[in-house]
């Protein structure tokens, strides 16, 4: 077996290290970071066969986070995610997007095992389709599982404060069997580079239909920070398109939520922005 090159993610020292020691012993090349930015200073340059990855990493940057890159960027399809918590309800939320999740304490045995598998393919790089295949946005069910994770950091912080807008588009003066399939393709791969370059990179936006997006927003300090959002979208999104010298324009219809205590769950809360959008409020 070709040695694996694996990068251990754990705020713990002593935890990186036993998990070094033994997959070092075992014939895997490892390295350790024990903070979310080394993390993500690593995973800039370098592509792991397999990373091992504590969800716990801090109140400001957590693992999930760090899944949440990975997962979207191509040049992690061929990574095995193995999520190690000692906090099962986090890791339930997550099991979507690891491809394998262990309890603390992990013992010797189970790293055994975990590469034993991994070596013989019994665990595939997971290749669920979070990104749409048309403008690489987030699709639904990963947006959810990202205010999942939104959710439970409000629990643990109350200064933490996120919210979630959601747009409609609408072509104008044009219905939507006016306009050819691959114009109408161009004109969404526009609107996602737009929302790209408008937000910032720790925002989530996923698509949920040909004319409906998403958008999260996390460690915002102020609710008049959402309107300033908004306005920037309102903006970006009133340029026209150009397609083969034929010019498009939209409306776009926005709604929009702010966390607060009353939310149960996502799932109200995403009905919420919804709602807001339906209203026009």
């Amino acid at each position: 077996m070709e040695k694996l090159q694996v990068l251990i993610i754990d705020d713990d020292k002593d935890i990186a290290s036993f998990f070094s020691t033994v997959l070092n012993l075992i014939g895997l090349e490892c390295e350790a970071v024990l903070t979310a930015k080394e993390a993500f200073a690593r995973l800039a340059g370098s592509v792991p066969d397999l990373i091992l990855l504590d969800l716990r990493l801090g109140p400001e940057i957590g693992g999930e986070d760090i899944l949440y890159q990975i997962r979207s960027n191509p040049r992690f399809d061929n990574t095995r995610v193995v999520v190690i918590t000692a906090y099962p309800s986090i890791a339930s939320m997550v099991n979507n997007l690891a491809d394998l999740v262990l309890i603390k304490p992990v013992e010797i045995e189970q790293l055994k095992t975990l590469v034993t598998r991994i070596g013989s393919m019994e665990i595939n790089p997971r290749r669920s389709p979070f990104r749409d295949p048309v403008t690489q946005l987030f699709n639904k069910e990963f947006f959810v599982t990202r205010l999942e994770l939104a959710f439970e950091r409000a629990r643990r912080r109350p200064d933490f404060l996120f919210a979630v807008i959601v747009l409609q588009l609408k072509l104008q003066g044009k219905d939507d069997n006016q306009i050819k399939p691959e114009a109408w393709i161009s004109i969404l791969r526009g609107v996602a580079d737009r929302l790209r370059r408008r937000l910032r990179p720790m925002d989530a936006i996923a698509i949920f239909s040909n004319q409906k997006f998403a958008t999260l927003h996390e460690e915002l300090k102020s609710p008049d920070d959402l309107n300033i959002i908004l306005n920037r979208l309102r903006d970006t999104l009133s340029e026209p398109f150009n397609f083969e010298g034929d010019i498009y324009k939209l409306t776009a219809s926005f709604g929009k939520v702010m966390y607060d205590e009353q939310f149960k769950g996502p799932v109200d809360f995403l009905k919420a922005a919804e709602y807001s959008l339906e209203i026009g409020k």
